[in-house]
């Protein structure tokens, strides 16, 4: 699976709260700082409902940016290569398919990483 970005996806928070009880995740809210990082991937599928702020996400399989604002969802499957720029930093609902604290460390890992 790829991963996929959805422009003007949802109006409400409470629409993206459905969107991640529909899909079986597990609900964080967030407030982002600012971040440039470079391509990484999870090791657990994460959806992203952006309720405010700027983020651009690169999608590096289909080596595109995207500008995504308010009502942008962005579906990113467990090992999909991405990377976010926000200079002001972002608001998200995020849906994870694991909890936090089972998270591994590093979160972010290395392309590299991927290949073994």
């Amino acid at each position: 699976m790829s991963i996929r970005i959805t422009h003007n996806a949802f109006r409400t928070p409470a629409e993206a709260d459905v969107g991640v009880t529909q899909a079986g995740l597990i609900r964080l809210e967030l407030d982002v700082p600012p971040v440039e990082n470079s391509a990484h991937w999870h090791d657990f599928h994460a959806e992203l409902y952006v309720l405010d702020g700027d983020l651009y996400f690169t999608d590096v399989a289909e080596g595109k940016i995207h500008a995504c604002q308010a009502g942008t969802k962005i579906v990113v499957p467990r090992y999909s290569l991405h990377a976010e720029v926000s200079r002001g930093g972002y608001h998200i609902i995020f849906g994870s398919s694991v909890p936090p604290e089972q998270f591994g460390e590093p979160v972010n890992r290395s392309p590299e990483s991927l290949k073994q």
